[in-house]
Parts: C-alpha cells; structure tokens; sequence
C-alpha cells in the first residue's frame, strides 16, 4: 500500500513526534526569557553548538505545520484506543452531521480525492461503523453511521473535547477564539 493510500484511510502518523501532556506547554507558548523564534532546536551543530531555527519561526507556515503536527501527534495518542485517525474522525463527524450525503459530496467537503475516499470508506464500513446505502441515481453511494460507529463517535468526541481543553489552556481562552477566528478562513476554503 502507498503511502498516500496509508494516509487517506488514516493509517499514516505524522513523522514529527512531540509528546503530549503538561511537560509540553512550554512548546507551543511563548514565554517572555525563551521566546519561541530565539529558542534553539534541540539538535546540536557544528561543535556543539544548538541549531537555530530564527528564520524559520518568523515564518506563518512553517509555525501553523509545527502546531498541526502537535495537534495530530496528540489526536492520534488521544484516539489510539479507539484505533481511530484524524481523518477517520472527521468522515464519521461529516457523515453524522450529514446522513445520506454522498460519497462524491463527502470528498468534495473534506478535500480527499476520488480515489483516496472509496479506501478509506471500505475501512469504515468493514470495521462496521459506516454503511453505503444505494442513493437514487443508482451511480452514488448515501453514506450512514451505524449504530457502533456512533457509539465510537461520542467516545472519540469526548476525547477530542479532552484534547481542545488542553489547547485553551496552552494558548489562553482569549487567544484560543482569536486562533479560531484566523483560522477559520481555512475551513471555509472551496
């Protein structure tokens, strides 16, 4: 199986590792004697000295990838027990909000192309938390939760709750909303 065909059926972890829990708070908040951008990388060049990472740091995306691989690692500990990806989250969570939506609607919404979906949809439905019901051009598929995938699917809620709280409290309830309102754009995108 590719990689690309792992990732979409949600089988791929993301490469970086950053450990969860309280003895991460300091890598996502800036404290005024270590600021973020003049805080070395752990690594140790050329005699010893830490590697800086200034220029990067500076940088909006390279920042936003640095979060979401500490939002994914935590997600993926989080959800381990219920063998559940973040892209297996977010299908069950579409197709509850959306009962009978399409297949085709489905990838359009989330951005997972033609192909990725059908794997990723028969992992779902063999692991009995999804059905494919014939919709009415015959041609399509309208998706539905089980009654164990929305069983799993409020376990996994509960837990990525578990997972926002912890965010609030590392970036502050007043910079979470501003975070939320920024980042918004990118939900709205297509």
């Amino acid at each position: 199986m590719s990689d690309q065909k792992r990732r979409s059926a949600g089988a791929a972890t993301p490469r970086a590792r950053v450990k969860s829990g309280p003895q991460t708070r300091g890598a996502l908040e800036e404290r005024p004697q270590d600021s973020l951008k003049d805080r070395p990388a752990r690594a140790a060049g050329q005699g010893g000295q830490p590697v800086s990472i200034k220029s990067l740091t500076r940088l909006t995306g390279y920042l936003i990838r640095q979060a979401q691989l500490w939002v994914f690692n935590d997600f993926n500990q989080r959800l381990a027990p219920l063998d559940l990806r973040p892209v297996q989250y977010s299908v069950l969570s579409v197709t509850r909000e959306n009962p009978g939506l399409s297949q085709m609607a489905l990838s359009q919404v989330l951005g997972i192309g033609r192909s990725a979906i059908v794997p990723l949809l028969d992992v779902l439905e063999a692991r009995g938390l999804l059905e494919r019901t014939a919709a009415s051009d015959r041609r399509s598929h309208a998706l539905h939760l089980t009654a164990a995938g929305t069983a799993l699917l409020e376990r996994a809620d509960a837990l990525v709750m578990e997972q926002e709280q912890q965010l609030m409290e590392i970036v502050g309830r007043d910079s979470q909303q501003q975070l939320l309102s920024i980042l918004e754009v990118f939900g709205r995108r297509g």
